[in-house]
């Protein structure tokens, strides 16, 4: 073997070695942009869908966050491509599966609370439950700033169910309350987290 293949070979080692470590996980900062993209786009848009039928609400929120998975499914294998990796790692999947498993529970959930017009409800559980897919990621990532951002969305929602509750405001999509959660939405899942990503990608933000 000559010095060159011997020199590839360790190199294929230590790549390979990486690779099956648990702590491995290359993720690509541009979903978070397609992400919040998305949550813009279901924060205005997602009670119009509802008030014309449950079925068009479901359907539409269904096809959008499918657009997401796909696109994100795109990045992961581009990212990977960079370390030679055919499949998804350990972690990915355990993060990737964590968000379907609570978009599906979220649009059931939805499709249930719009057939009363508990449009608060909807965006602030949206709000709680994507938030706790952030912490795992920013917990999987060790990046604490995702992991402080869902402790602020998480401890809001609450505060804001609370208050919606306590003001009766929790039904129909046409007093402040609703315009506030919007706003709260779009800070919490559009702004804060492209901040994030933005300062990732810069490496200006210390994880």
């Amino acid at each position: 073997m000559s010095e060159k293949e011997e020199l590839l070979a360790h190199i294929s080692e230590i790549k390979s070695h990486l690779v099956d470590k648990q702590a491995f996980f290359p993720y690509n900062y541009n979903a978070i942009f397609v992400w919040s993209g998305i949550a813009l786009f279901l924060t205005l848009f997602m009670v119009s869908m509802y008030e014309q039928s449950i079925v068009i609400g479901s359907l539409g929120t269904a096809f959008v966050m499918g657009v997401g998975f796909v696109s994100e499914g795109i990045m992961t294998k581009r990212v990977n491509r960079d370390y030679d990796i055919e499949d998804c790692t350990l972690r990915q999947r355990f993060i990737m599966q964590t968000f379907l498993m609570l978009s599906l529970f979220l649009i059931v959930l939805s499709a249930t609370l719009a057939i009363y017009k508990l449009y608060i409800p909807i965006y602030l559980t949206w709000l709680f439950l994507i938030s706790m897919g952030f912490f795992a990621l920013g917990f999987v990532l060790n990046i604490k700033a995702f992991m402080n951002l869902a402790r602020f969305n998480v401890t809001l929602s609450i505060f804001m169910l609370g208050m919606g509750w306590y003001q009766e405001h929790l039904v129909g999509s046409d007093s402040i309350c609703f315009r506030i959660v919007q706003a709260v939405l779009i800070v919490g899942l559009t702004i804060l987290p492209s901040l994030i990503a933005w300062k990732l990608k810069k490496g200006t933000l210390g994880v």
